[in-house]
């Protein structure tokens, strides 16, 4: 008998593994993967992210990773550039990486194996067992057949088309359909130093130095033209590139290394945080368009908010079902926030001339820059920059 199984042994479900098996849980980690494996990724983990790595003390695990610290980040919106770093989180953290998923994620796991975490690669979540309405294990299949599991809770950490969510019947709400498509690849032979975001209309590009030799450029359009940009997409980003002098520059000679990734499934919702017997954390229970690229670190900072719920819960110093609820209303008021300015964001259109003139003057104020960049970084509140409740970027 477990303690917790876990569905998805990526960035949400290890980290969740590790901070439960360090309190004494018995935990149980699968993944339908082996690793080392990759997986789509917005391939970046922002300040806060940062910031519960180094509170978990993992954060020299992924220096030794070799990628590099991204110190600044530059938001490009062509009449106002806004560049520095962002405001401090804090324990004073105010650097991002970007570690490719196929190094980072097995660290992550083996992490929580060394915790005391059991982990089980290339094993798929079947169906939850339910007794009196209540979930009380898993079903699990791997080569050698299938495997019914006992656990106090399931948490599903299995990704934004989650097996767990679908199969315990989590309701959806504040759903915003697809307003984008999206791909990238890595490039060699790129001269890109730091982090930088572009935002025309009807058009998005960031680029991140990888510092293994390559860079990474993911570009987003509308998700109207997904047919016609998943037709020809090396011609699109191409034509992307050549369409920003920056990038235009300093692309001259690259070349992609790697297949493009990408999708035009990018629906943008939450769901039920928890139920009877299981809860979600990750994408599996709120997912934005990758546009903010919050993917990893909402993964984070939702498995540590249910950590801590659990870590009561199950010890019996509260009821489980009261932590979960707070884990619940814990998660929506850190994400809704952002969840809404994301949403925005997604659609491709520029701000009114007027926010672009003040968005001119604030680049000479590093605090000013320093808070806008804050938003995205997870250091500011959104309504303190772009006033509640958060969803226009016009209010910038």
């Amino acid at each position: 008998m477990y303690d917790v199984a876990i569905v998805g042994a990526r960035c949400a479900g290890s980290a969740l593994a590790l901070m439960l098996a360090r309190s004494g849980a018995r935990v149980l980690l699968i993944d339908r993967t082996t690793f080392p494996s990759d997986t789509m990724s917005g391939h970046f983990i922002h300040p806060a992210g940062v910031s519960c790595l180094r509170r978990l003390g993992l954060y020299e695990d992924l220096l030794a990773l070799g990628y590099p610290a991204q110190e600044t980040m530059t938001v490009d919106f062509g009449a106002a550039i806004l560049s520095g770093k962002p405001a401090a989180m804090p324990d004073g953290t105010t650097e991002g990486f970007a570690p490719r998923r196929f190094r980072f994620d097995p660290q992550l796991a083996e992490a929580a194996v060394a915790a005391g975490a059991e982990l089980r690669e290339g094993v798929s979540f079947v169906a939850p067992l339910i007794e009196d309405g209540r979930v009380v294990g898993m079903t699990t299949s791997a080569h050698s057949g299938e495997n019914d599991v006992r656990a106090w809770l399931v948490v599903g950490a299995d990704g934004k088309r989650s097996r767990v969510a679908r199969m315990v019947g989590a309701g959806s709400y504040d759903v915003c359909e697809a307003r984008t498509c999206a791909y990238y690849t890595y490039w060699t032979g790129a001269d890109v130093a730091s982090t930088r975001l572009f935002i025309r209309d009807g058009l998005f590009a960031v680029t991140v130095p990888c510092g293994d030799g390559s860079t990474f450029l993911a570009v987003q359009w509308p998700r109207s033209r997904f047919a016609e940009v998943r037709s020809d997409i090396e011609g699109h980003t191409r034509r992307t590139i050549a369409s920003i002098p920056w990038l235009s520059e300093r692309f001259a000679g690259a070349r992609p290394v790697q297949r493009y990734v990408g999708s035009g499934d990018l629906d943008s919702f939450f769901r039920t945080a928890f139920g009877r017997g299981w809860a979600l954390i990750g994408d599996a229970g709120n997912h934005k368009d990758p546009i903010t690229a919050q993917g990893m670190t909402d993964a984070f900072l939702d498995a540590e908010l249910l950590a801590t719920a659990l870590i009561d819960g199950l010890g019996g110093r509260r009821d489980l079902d009261v932590a979960l609820s707070e884990f619940g209303r814990a998660r929506d008021r850190r994400s809704m926030p952002m969840h809404r300015v994301t949403a925005d964001l997604a659609r491709l259109v520029l701000p009114p001339p007027e926010a672009l003139a003040g968005m001119a003057a604030m680049s000479a104020d590093p605090i000013a820059v320093g808070r806008f960049l804050g938003v995205m970084a997870g250091s500011v509140p959104p309504e303190e920059v772009f006033g509640p409740p958060a969803e226009q970027m016009a209010a910038a």
